[in-house]
């Protein structure tokens, strides 16, 4: 390796943002008759995604139904999950001991396939990935790796793919969810606060069964 060659590597890296906030539109459609009721009440649906120092917070709004915020530090097994919608606002601390069956197996068997396509986004060079599910459904990722966690872990950010998502088409049962950056901020406010697993005032803290327990019941 050349001596040019070696520091544009190493300013490359230098050069990566690790922290940050990322802010999506979500964009909802379907083709289920039935479904498409419910479209009108997710206009204007958010994605707000945070990760700093091993830390990594996701707050999806989804329209008038539900607000669901997930926060996990590196190297700790918990969780903690907000629910704050018809429930009521409902706190729960999740291990992997409390997934299903059917979600361990969906994140143990996620292929990601990285493709040789690019396109920019807001003012990012991004880079195209297909992310395969146990039930084979895909999921189109646009990703930059100017943006970079040293956390990569959950749902929106994935340990295979080498850069943070600034566009992601998915589904979600009936329907299609299209996730699409307008903005990243570098620093974030008040990190502590952000990525606190304190409870908040307000939220009830229930367990995995006792949330199941309040589905089979409704």
């Amino acid at each position: 390796m050349t001596t040019a060659v070696a520091f544009t590597a190493v300013f490359s890296v230098f050069g990566q943002k690790t922290s940050g906030q990322v802010s999506y539109d979500v964009f909802v459609s379907t083709d289920d008759p039935q479904t498409e009721s419910y479209i009108s009440n997710m206009e204007g649906s958010m994605l707000e995604l945070y990760f700093h120092d091993g830390k990594i917070k996701s707050e999806l709004f989804m329209g008038e139904f539900m607000t669901t915020s997930t926060i996990t530090h590196k190297g700790k097994d918990t969780a903690l999950v907000l629910l704050d919608g018809m429930m009521g606002q409902i706190a729960m601390k999740t291990t992997e001991d409390d997934m299903s069956d059917e979600q361990k197996l969906a994140m143990s068997k996620r292929d990601v396939e990285l493709v040789d396509e690019t396109k920019e986004i807001i003012g990012y060079e991004c880079k195209k990935a297909i992310v395969t599910g146990a039930d084979d459904k895909e999921s189109v990722v646009w990703y930059t790796t100017e943006i970079v966690p040293e956390y990569r872990e959950g749902q929106y950010l994935y340990e295979d793919i080498p850069g943070v998502p600034l566009e992601i088409n998915s589904s979600w049962g009936k329907m299609d969810l299209q996730m699409v950056a307008f903005d990243y901020k570098k620093k974030i406010r008040k990190p502590e606060k952000v990525f606190s697993m304190e409870i908040p005032s307000g939220f009830v803290l229930r367990t995995a069964e006792e949330m199941k327990q309040m589905r089979q019941g409704r």
